[in-house]
C-alpha cells in the first residue's frame, strides 16, 4: 500500500505526534494532515520522534520521503554525496579484512581522532576510506545508488567488515553490501582500545540509534555512568535537510540545550551543539584525545583527500 495512504486509513487523530515535534507543531498539523501538504516535504527533519510515540506506529520521515520524491530537489547534494569531491585518494589494492570507514563529516570536524583511528589500523595491516555512505541523497528525493566505489574495494581487497565512524553510515550501509557493518566502538572494544569513562555524562543519541541504539549498546559497558536528559530535544537541526526551509526550527534545536557538557557519537550533532555547549565524541574520548570540534570543514575534508 502507498505509505500516504497507509498514514491517512491508520491515524487517530490523538495528537501525540504534534505535541512531540516543533515541526508539525508550527503548522499545526498531524502526520495525517501532513500526507496532503506537498509544500512542507522538505520541512521534517525526519527524527523518528513521531514514529515513537505514535500508537500506530506511523513515521513522519517516510511520510516526508515519500511527499520529497514528487518533486526532489538540491540535485548538488545528491551529485556531491554520491561523487563525494573528498573522497580519499585510491589506496593500493592489497586485501585488507576489516576497513575503517570514516564518512564525510568524522574526519572534516575529527582530524586529529581520525589520523589516530587510521593508525591503529594501519597497526592491524587495515586500510581506511573517507567518503559519503550517500544517506542525505534520499533526503533529496532523488532514488540512492549504491557506490560503486565502495562495492569495488570489497571486492578487490577482499573487505569482510566496513568500520563505521558515523551512525548515519552504520545504519544507512548496513545489508546494502557484501561486507558486514559494524561500529567504530565494536572494534575498539575488540582490541581493547577504549579507555573507560567513569564520571557521570550526559550524552545526546543521535537520530538514527537513538531508538534502537545498536550502537549505544557496546558504548554504555564503557560509559556505565551516563545520563539521558536530553530528550525534549528531538534532533541536533541537522537532519532531513530540513535546515535548508526551516533555519528557525533549526536553530531553536540546537540553541535547546545551552551551556552544558555534552557527549555525543555524531560529528554532525558534534558541530552544531558546538556552538552553544563543550562536546566530547566519545570516539576521541574513548582514545585519550578528547579532541574539541574542529570547524574548518573544507581544509580539514582537503587535507583528508590526501591522506595515505
Amino acid at each position: 500500500m502507498n505509505y500516504l495512504k497507509h498514514v491517512e486509513e491508520s491515524c487517530i487523530d490523538c495528537g501525540l505526534c504534534t505535541k512531540n515535534c516543533i515541526f508539525l507543531e508550527k503548522y499545526k498539523i498531524n502526520l495525517k494532515d501532513f500526507t496532503k501538504r506537498e509544500d512542507l516535504a522538505f520541512s521534517c527533519f525526519e527524527c523518528n520522534k513521531c514514529q515513537n510515540v505514535c500508537p500506530k506506529n506511523l513515521n513522519g520521515a517516510f511520510v516526508s520521503n515519500a511527499l520529497r520524491k514528487k518533486n526532489p530537489k538540491y540535485k548538488f547534494v545528491k551529485l556531491t554525496k554520491e561523487h563525494y569531491p573528498y573522497r580519499n585518494l585510491p589506496y593500493k589494492k592489497k586485501r585488507s579484512e576489516d576497513i575503517l570507514f570514516l564518512g564525510c563529516n568524522f574526519p572534516a570536524f575529527y582530524p586529529k581522532t581520525s589520523k589516530k583511528l587510521i593508525e591503529l589500523f594501519k597497526e592491524k595491516g587495515f586500510d581506511f576510506s573517507i567518503d559519503c555512505c550517500g544517506k542525505p541523497v534520499p533526503s533529496t528525493g532523488f532514488k540512492p545508488s549504491i557506490s560503486k566505489n565502495l562495492s569495488e574495494e570489497i571486492k578487490s581487497k577482499k573487505i569482510q567488515r566496513i568500520v563505521t565512524a558515523c551512525p548515519n553510515c552504520y545504519h544507512f550501509l548496513m545489508n546494502k553490501y557484501d561486507a558486514k557493518i559494524i561500529s567504530i566502538f565494536q572494534w575498539l572494544e575488540e582490541y581493547d582500545y577504549i579507555v573507560n569513562i567513569n564520571e557521570p555524562i550526559n550524552i545526546f543519541f543521535p537520530c538514527s540509534d537513538r531508538y534502537n541504539r545498536e550502537i549505544f549498546e557496546v558504548i554504555k559497558r564503557h560509559a556505565p555512568n551516563y545520563n539521558d536528559k536530553f530528550t525534549s530535544t528531538n534532533c541536533c537541526g541537522a537532519g532531513g535537510l530540513a535546515s535548508k526551509c526551516e533555519s528557525e526550527l533549526a536553530n531553536d534545536m540546537t540553541s535547546s540545550i545551552k551551556d552544558d557538557e555534552i557527549y555525543t557519537y555524531c560529528a554532525t550533532c558534534s558541530m552544531r551543539f558546538s556552538k552553544y555547549n563543550k562536546v566530547h565524541h566519545l570516539a576521541s574520548v574513548f582514545l585519550g584525545i578528547d579532541e574539541e570540534v574542529d570547524n574548518n570543514f573544507f581544509k580539514n575534508a582537503i587535507k583528508g583527500k590526501f591522506l595515505s
